[in-house]
């Protein structure tokens, strides 16, 4: 059986630009595991073997490239030290996990080179596959590429009490599917731009050409996209099917049994395969990319990699990923016929409804940058807020012409519908990153639980790459409007109180004010010569404690006045902007 293999060409230069390397069948790399409750990761610059005999240059996480698999307990108490030795300043961001914004590792927690970044947190996540990449805003892309990225196994007493593969190495696999291009010297060849391009060779786990040896039984991989924007549609090539028992948050209800798995960047999916009977056998794991029809990176008319899309050998066309080859025997013969109860979010619990349109920047001529909502990232600027314990419903809607994977830090969701059809059985579970195509709707809900800062937001961004570090991508804080972290008290002003925070501020304040009854509210802005700048609220509030957030975008630092009118009678307090 030939992976990607293809016959040396008259000009080597030519070979190894636009085509997958020659090289031996190799063993699949199983990453090492690193377990709590201390976990060391030292980022450094180092070389590795690809191809035989050639050194190609990478990042890499306490090793030449990837980083080791960490192993955590749901509900323990950890600390990350991360080293950063690359020559730059990076991030590291913990993909799809459920902690303080200012222990995600988002753009805001730069890492300067030399130094170490020490966050610590409790694990609130159940058992499910996540993992860990820079973030740093521009430079995840080639940050990624070179090699700094790793997989997250959360392990939980629930998951445990279910007869799963769990044999790390063994019959528990991660599997970090990458396309990478080298250049003629077998160095990589990172091309910025677009959604990021898509390499024409496979690298699994670092490794190229590769083949998994596994045991007749019921064998579990857990993969995880971590191309920078390929599209895998995944399959074996005998068109058996697997079970999916697994996405990005955690354990599905049950199996679903499935022939094909579409898995963009950044997604995960943890996959049960029934090989009982097959000793001796092989199966190959496939990209159907042929089947990718909406214009997927990687895909028919998804375009992308060295040369566009009709010379690159993995893009509009099947290919190999691994051969499975199967040998020994497993006591692990049988699939659960249930997992995890996973309790629907309702939609009447909803406390708000938020629209996230993925299209171009507005009032811009010629070819507009992507963006949300009509705007790129500005780091200065906070897009939404969300409040504590807050149920809010997303309507991601994709009004480009090409599909986007939409990824939010802090939080799972779950989706209620694409396009008004409910999603399918594998996307009924927990999700972070969720395939929009052009056109569509998808909306999903979620909870916003357990952490929340005035300060460090958390982002949510386009999964390929290239449009991240482009700046497709937004920032929201969530608040706690109880917080005993707020420092100021509410002031007496006749009938009511009044108070802000945070002041002085960058970007955003709250306003707050407590009523005696019913009001009638009136809230504007004003600068320091009188003119009025803009109205926050103009209606009816009830009696307690109520808010509103003035967002100053572009508004300069200065001193202002927000003047409140209660029943017609009006109060002023000053703030100060400091940019």
């Amino acid at each position: 059986m030939t992976i990607c293999r293809i016959f040396f060409l008259a000009s080597v230069s030519f070979f190894l630009a636009t085509q997958p390397v020659l090289s031996q069948i190799n063993p699949l790399a199983i990453p090492p595991t690193l377990s709590g409750p201390t976990y060391d990761l030292t980022l450094a610059r180092s070389s590795h073997e690809f191809m035989n005999g050639i050194q190609t240059t990478t990042l890499g996480i306490n090793g030449t490239y990837l980083g080791p698999t960490l192993i955590l307990e749901s509900g323990t108490d950890v600390q990350m030290n991360v080293t950063n030795q690359i020559g730059e300043p990076t991030t590291i961001h913990w993909h799809g996990m459920h902690v303080a914004p200012e222990d995600d590792g988002g753009p805001h927690t730069v890492i300067p080179d030399g130094t170490t970044w020490s966050p610590d947190f409790n694990v609130l996540d159940q058992a499910t596959t996540f993992w860990y990449h820079p973030h740093l805003h521009e430079r995840t892309g080639e940050h990624v590429y070179k090699g700094l990225a790793g997989v997250i196994i959360v392990r939980d007493a629930i998951e445990v009490g279910l007869n799963l593969p769990r044999t790390y190495g063994v019959n528990d696999i991660p599997v970090v599917l990458q396309d990478r291009q080298f250049n003629a010297q077998g160095q990589l060849v990172f091309n910025p731009g677009g959604a990021g391009q898509t390499g024409n060779q496979m690298v699994i786990n670092g490794t190229l050409d590769l083949f998994v040896a596994l045991e007749a039984g019921i064998t579990r991989l857990r993969l995880l996209n971590g191309s920078n924007s390929r599209v895998y549609m995944l399959g074996l090539d005998n068109d058996a099917d697997f079970h999916m028992i697994g996405s990005d948050g955690g354990l599905l209800s049950a199996p679903v049994a499935m022939n094909r798995l579409k898995l963009a960047p950044g997604e995960r999916a943890d996959v049960l395969f029934d090989l009982n009977g097959l000793e001796g056998q092989s199966r190959t794991l496939m990209s159907y990319s042929s089947e990718l029809t909406q214009g997927e990176p990687g895909g028919v008319g998804g375009g992308g990699g060295p040369g566009g899309p009709n010379t690159n050998p993995l893009n509009d066309t099947d290919f190999d990923i691994m051969e499975l080859r199967i040998s020994g025997t497993s006591t692990l013969n049988s699939i659960p016929s249930s997992l995890v109860t996973v309790e629907p979010l309702n939609e009447s619990d909803s406390d708000r409804s938020r629209p996230m349109l993925l299209n171009n920047v507005t009032g811009q001529g010629g070819p507009a940058p992507l963006a949300i909502n009509g705007v790129e990232l500005d780091l200065n600027v906070i897009n939404e807020i969300v409040t504590l314990g807050d149920t809010e419903i997303w309507t991601i809607t994709n009004q480009t012409g090409e599909p986007h994977p939409f990824h939010i830090h802090d939080i799972q969701f779950q989706i209620l519908d694409r396009g008004g059809i409910a999603p399918p059985a594998h996307e009924q579970g927990w999700k972070d990153t969720v395939l929009v195509y052009p056109g569509e709707p998808v909306r999903i809900i979620s909870r916003f639980e357990d952490h929340a800062d005035p300060t460090t937001p958390y982002m949510y961004h386009c999964h390929f790459l290239g449009h991240e570090d482009g700046g497709m991508m937004g920032q929201f804080l969530v608040i706690d409007p109880n917080a005993t972290t707020i420092e100021q008290e509410l002031l007496p002003y006749g009938d009511f109180e009044l108070m802000n925070y945070p002041d002085p501020f960058v970007d955003w304040t709250t306003i707050v004010y407590s009523l005696e009854t019913i009001s009638h509210v009136r809230i504007k802005v004003y600068d320091a010569t009188g003119r009025a700048l803009k109205t926050l609220f103009d209606g009816f509030r009830d009696a307690g404690r109520n808010e509103s957030i003035w967002k100053a975008g572009s508004v300069p630092s200065g001193t202002y006045f927000i003047q409140i009118e209660v029943d017609g009678i009006p109060a002023t307090k000053s703030v100060r902007i400091t940019k």
